[in-house]
């Protein structure tokens, strides 16, 4: 009998509601196409609005258990957080911040951002073509500065504030990093470029380490950790950068670079950067992933300025919803999936190719629905 893939929705925030149903669109198309058998599991509210509608009672569905996190062989998810709660430190602490509680309780070690620039897609860098800019950015995604939201225990008595007199005198923020913590996702990153097709300005599979060793001792651990990991891999370049002078680099020569591991908080803000690189934060996947479970987001988030107006752009959790298929047919050993989520992709190309079918972040004025449905219609069409 042929195993049914189970694949567990959740809303989020803002503009989740809009670009949610067509990474639903997506998974319904290329089930069709390549022919595996998948059961789609809600998608559930679950964030910011659901805690605030539920009386400030819980930020998750009450159909989402902890069970079904755990058997589900994949999970997607929209941007979650509102103003109203993230401007509020108090209301923001009982909630939890979400995405980082779920990657740590399913230990999803990698957060894996691409940044590629697309055929159809300026950059604001003059002269880049699609195909010169192709990285990705591999993010430590369970420690450094975000360790305290974790399962750390005793980390949020560390941190926080020395108050005088009512008043803030200073504030402190602990910043975790373990040699096993580095090793997994360096590791991971070192794979990755084994997988790909090396840098575009010279074809080289390479691997830089980005931090700030040598000041930050955490930073200084990770980049030992890399040394001693690059010596595994001799078929892998390995460079390092210091983190603020890779961001010079990767305006100036974003060619040069094949994948990117950095500690927690530099990926996150690094893949922005990538996201302008490739033309809009709207076509930034993210896939974080671990030995056992993975889940799907878009690098943006829930936008809520335009939240409503039905002209967000879903390409980037389209991609990631393909990044997860593909995890799920690597670690399931089904080339069906595989094919499927590098399909999701090929018709995201093709979409963007004919210069049709956008939303106004790339200069035009489709619907959120519109490049859904273009995008759908692609897969479905795919070798045919």
């Amino acid at each position: 009998m042929a195993r049914t893939y189970k694949i567990l929705g959740l809303i989020g925030d803002g503009i989740a509601e809009e670009i949610v149903p067509e990474a639903v669109k997506i998974l319904e198309a290329a089930e069709e196409r390549f022919g595996f058998n998948l059961e789609l599991i809600g998608p559930y509210p679950f964030g910011a609005k659901y805690y605030l509608d539920s009386g400030k009672k819980s930020s998750w569905h009450p159909e989402i258990t902890r069970e079904l996190i755990y058997e589900a062989d994949g999970i997607f998810k929209g941007p979650v957080g509102l103003p109203s709660v993230m401007e509020d430190e108090k209301l923001n602490y009982q909630m939890g911040f979400l995405p980082v509680s779920l990657r740590s309780e399913l230990d999803l070690y990698a957060n894996v951002r691409p940044c590629r620039l697309r055929p159809g897609v300026e950059s604001p860098l003059a002269g880049k073509k699609a195909g010169d800019i192709d990285f990705v950015v591999v993010r430590e995604n369970t420690e450094h500065c975000l360790a305290e939201a974790t399962h750390f225990g005793g980390i949020r008595d560390i941190s926080g504030y020395f108050v005088r007199a009512g008043k803030i005198g200073f504030s402190a923020d602990v910043f975790i990093q373990t040699p096993e913590g580095c090793e997994r996702v360096i590791r991971y990153a070192f794979d990755l470029a084994r997988k790909r097709n090396g840098a575009p300005s010279d074809g080289r599979r390479r691997v830089t380490c980005a931090c700030k060793w040598g000041l930050l001792r955490g930073d200084t651990l990770f980049k030992k950790t890399f040394d001693a990991v690059a010596s595994d891999y001799p078929d892998v370049e390995a460079t390092r950068a210091w983190i603020d002078g890779w961001t010079y680099w990767a305006v100036m020569k974003p060619g040069y670079y094949d994948v990117v591991v950095t500690p927690n908080q530099y990926g996150d803000i690094i893949s922005d950067l990538g996201g302008a690189l490739q033309g809009s934060l709207g076509l930034a996947a993210a896939l974080n992933a671990g030995d056992k479970h993975a889940f799907a987001e878009a690098t943006h988030g829930s936008a809520p300025d335009i939240a409503g107006k039905n002209v967000a752009n879903p390409i980037s959790l389209i991609l990631s919803v393909g990044m997860l298929l593909e995890w799920i047919g690597e670690k399931r050993g089904d080339s069906r999936l595989v094919a499927a989520g590098k399909g999701v992709d090929r018709a995201v190309d093709a979409v963007l190719s004919e210069s049709k079918v956008r939303t106004p972040d790339l200069g035009g004025s489709s619907t959120t629905q519109q490049v859904g449905d273009a995008i759908a219609e692609r897969i479905r069409s795919l070798g045919s």
